[in-house]
């Protein structure tokens, strides 16, 4: 643990005792480090496994995630429930199992052939995710604390931000064009009312036995929002393995997705991608962004010609 590390955990490690959270005499070990977190494990006295989060930028969303967790305890579905949390740190339990990705360090699953035992995993995934999008929840876009969205509507949560100027020419013509045909397409999308998403749903935020390939749980919660169910959905294939995406879709819907959901999907991947494109061309990431360019450019086409389609059909 470097000297940094050593010095955030000893603060943390005392906030945890002072609110009543005694750990046993390992105390903090790193983890993987987040985009958003600087995480830890740790293990209380009485032996209960737990992850410690302080965030490395604010705000943070810790009560959104605790508020989340247990709206999906309740379904009995599997996530982290947050035992303590305030602007500056979390307690929750840990999750056993590993995520889809294989290992905490790999951000998606494109690239290598998944294992039979991921697929499994992926479709009793989206058999889950189909039961938490039962939940109901109050506005639309991040929720807070009370599970309460700051958007009034499905259209004004979708097309806040889509379209911002980029420095790329190619990136921005693409931004601008989703922007466009999106709010020309909001119609076809059908407003049941906002329900609970998971926000940043990909493989590396679902965990599953290795052994068996059951979910052990849907992890950082912090992203949840409220919204139209498909979006989650659409995130996933964005970013993940063609068939990593398919099984998802395979357990999502058992008889597979109508007219009108292959439009809520295709209309939703384009706002997700024109997003993803943006902040992986101002990181230099030339590879993920030519991807998601891929895939935003032909949801683009798709949505164009009238042809929606429930996968990305960069992916044929």
């Amino acid at each position: 643990m470097t000297a940094e590390r050593g010095a955030v955990a000893a603060q943390l490690t005392h906030r945890l005792t002072s609110a009543g959270i005694p750990l046993d005499q390992t105390g903090l070990t790193p983890l993987s480090q987040g985009a958003d977190n600087l995480v830890f494990a740790a293990r209380t006295i009485d032996g209960r496994a737990l992850v410690v989060k302080t965030p490395l930028r604010q705000p943070a969303r810790y009560g959104t995630a605790a508020w989340a967790g247990r709206a999906l305890a309740r379904e009995q579905i599997p996530a982290p429930q947050v035992l303590w949390c305030d602007e500056a740190a979390c307690v929750e339990t840990l999750c056993p199992g590993v995520p889809l990705t294989g290992s905490a360090d790999r951000l998606d699953t494109s690239g290598d052939t998944p294992h039979p035992l991921v697929i499994r995993a992926v479709e009793g995934a989206g058999a889950l995710l189909r039961r938490a999008h039962d939940i109901a929840v109050r506005g639309f876009g991040k929720l807070n604390a009370l599970g309460v969205g700051q958007a009034g509507s499905l259209a004004e949560s979708l097309l806040h931000g889509v379209g911002r100027a980029s420095r790329s020419e190619e990136t921005s013509g693409l931004a601008s064009a989703a922007r466009r045909l999106l709010a020309d397409n909001l119609w076809r999308l059908r407003d049941r009312g906002p329900r609970l998403l998971l926000g940043d749903c990909a493989a590396r935020h679902i965990f599953a036995d290795p052994a068996t390939g059951t979910v052990t749980g849907f992890i950082d919660l912090e992203s949840a929002r409220g919204g139209d169910p498909h979006a989650d959905v659409a995130g996933f294939s964005v970013r993940e393995h063609p068939q990593v995406a398919q099984a998802l879709l395979d357990g999502y819907f058992p008889d597979g997705p109508s007219v009108d959901q292959s439009w809520a999907l295709t209309l939703h991947r384009a706002r997700i991608s024109s997003f993803l494109l943006q902040f992986h061309t101002h990181r230099d990431e030339h590879d993920v962004a030519q991807r998601i360019a891929d895939i935003l450019s032909a949801d683009l086409k798709a949505i164009t010609t009238e042809t929606p389609t429930p996968l990305p059909d960069a992916f044929t």
